[in-house]
């Protein structure tokens, strides 16, 4: 695995487990992909779904 693959894992792991938050404290897919320093909004739900398929799912989130 190169460095570059190695940090995106960590911080889609990251974006996962907040994602994941009870519903009150939920962020938006698009804030937390900012939070994250992703692109965008589209490039991370691109590479969120190559990692652990939708970030939402049924609209829950992982």
């Amino acid at each position: 695995m190169t460095v570059g693959g190695w940090i995106r894992r960590r911080r889609l792991g990251k974006c996962r487990r907040e994602l994941g938050r009870p519903h009150r404290a939920r962020p938006t897919v698009a804030a937390v992909a900012q939070r994250w320093g992703f692109v965008s909004p589209a490039h991370f739900s691109r590479a969120f779904r190559a990692a652990y398929g939708s970030p939402r799912v049924s609209g829950r989130p992982w």
